[in-house]
């Protein structure tokens, strides 16, 4: 990674952390304000453990000699570590040469363990990195060009929006794991208690439902929010904020990504949504995702992988539904699709035996307690994280645990959902538009000065990034 390059991804990484010390407490598990998004695992779930050193990579060895490999992700919490060990213990069975060093930091660490190691020289040789980072990293010369066979496994065995999502400068980067969509998750009894009889499908009937939905008490405090919003977390503000945005008939970036466009007239539009149930109370700002999971909220914008969390919480996930996001008058509903990739480091110097455990991860049948046909990734991600797995034949072998209402409506809403787009500058962009939101909401700033900053410190941003 040339200095030049490492010095702004390091820059951008201590900015979004000045910006989570200034927002304040964010889910445990879910990506804080500092970082992308999308947070993979369960909301709820306690800090995850601390990492442990990773060895600088030793030289590379010759067949059967024996190898360290260091794998980084952020699927720390108990629920997700144990399966995840149990995949790379059968891998290292298998391959008895190959020791493999699990370390795991929570999201909001993932990209200041990566950035950091790289720095110090002590990378891990194997990352599951979020999609928008990919840019910098590929810039910055983090990431290893997969082999042939990986490009062409990736190329037969996935979507192409499966593909295009890991994918910058006509480059494939990594192996597509899971895939989340943003939908409305709403509680049955609630919205029935309150005389809704079916999930808002327009922006109007959002605005209408979360205000019938709430309760006040006398004092004036909101006992029962109609929706729930999810300030400090910028995948929290922002991907919701973009599927209604796109819903609304508006834009983020234009075709070239050198121009924000959400400070259009679609988007103050949308933001305006926002600020009419903060002022009428149907919107408490304090109340975070446990108080839906907890069945003291009607509605909340979030991702599939929080279906795990809802199956066992106090809610009941009897009374979990999930609809489209909510349009505007004359547009269509349509969801923000985010991903994750597993890769390797372009300065390992293991790489050939880092790619065949990617491979391997990915590959159907290599996994003795997977399912017949599913790849031991498929199979992690469908049992312990509860996730939609990219791959093709994954969705087929595990269609018995992807079966369900909940995760069904996640899946349909792939075909009509847009990509985050991935672009140099990226999570800056995604940061300052999150902040300018967020002062919004706290009254800080009124909708329009809020976008129009954002906007404009999003084009010198991409402009920086050209």
């Amino acid at each position: 990674m040339n200095k030049q390059n490492l010095f702004k991804i390091l820059s951008v990484v201590s900015m979004m952390l000045l910006a989570t010390a200034c927002a304040g407490a964010v889910p445990t598990s879910a990506p804080s304000a500092t970082s992308a998004p999308a947070a993979t695992s369960a909301p709820a779930a306690t800090s995850a453990p601390a990492a442990t050193s990773a060895a600088a990579p030793t030289s590379a060895p010759a067949a059967g000699n024996p190898v360290k490999l260091v794998v980084l992700t952020h699927w720390g919490e108990e629920a997700l570590l144990k399966p995840m060990q149990a995949k790379f213990e059968e891998y290292q069975k298998q391959n008895p040469n190959v020791t493999i060093e699990y370390q795991t930091v929570t999201f909001d660490q993932l990209l200041t363990k990566i950035t950091t190691g790289r720095a110090a020289g002590i990378s891990p040789d194997v990352y599951h990195f979020y999609n928008l980072w990919m840019p910098d990293f590929v810039k910055g010369g983090l990431l290893d060009k997969p082999p042939a066979d990986v490009l062409a496994d990736i190329q037969a065995n996935y979507s192409e929006g499966s593909q295009k999502a890991v994918t910058y400068q006509g480059q494939l980067w990594g192996y597509p794991t899971e895939i989340n969509t943003w939908q409305l998750i709403y509680n049955k009894k609630l919205l029935q208690d309150a005389g809704i009889t079916k999930p808002p499908e327009t922006l109007d009937e959002l605005k209408a439902a979360a205000c019938k939905a709430k309760q006040v008490d006398s004092s004036g405090k909101i006992t029962q929010p109609g929706l729930i919003l999810l300030p400090g977390w910028d995948s929290g503000v922002v991907h919701p904020y973009l599927s209604l945005l796109w819903s609304n008939g508006g834009e983020y970036l234009n075709a070239d990504a050198s121009k924000a466009l959400f400070n259009s007239p679609e988007g103050l539009a949308t933001l305006q949504v926002y600020q009419d149930m903060i002022k009428d109370k149907c919107i408490d700002l304090s109340a975070g995702m446990d108080v839906f999971a907890n069945g003291k909220a009607a509605m909340i914008i979030m991702a599939n992988f929080w279906r795990s969390t809802l199956q066992t919480a106090p809610i009941g996930y009897e009374n979990v539904a999930v609809a489209p996001i909510p349009h505007g008058a004359n547009s269509k509903s349509t969801a923000l699709q985010y991903n994750w990739a597993y890769g390797v480091d372009a300065n390992s110097k293991n790489k050939e035996e880092a790619w065949k455990l990617v491979k391997w991860l990915n590959t159907p049948g290599t996994s003795p307690s997977a399912p017949s046909g599913a790849t031991p990734i498929g199979d992690f991600l469908t049992s312990a994280l509860g996730a939609m797995p990219s791959r093709l034949s994954d969705q087929k072998a595990l269609a018995d645990r992807l079966n369900d209402d909940f995760i069904k409506a996640y899946l349909a809403s792939t075909q009509t959902a847009r990509p985050e787009p991935v672009v140099p500058g990226g999570q800056e962009v995604k940061t300052t538009l999150q902040t300018n939101i967020e002062d919004a909401w706290f009254g800080k700033k009124d909708p329009k000065t809020a976008l129009a900053d954002a906007a404009e410190e999003a084009d010198r941003i991409l402009a920086e990034n050209k």
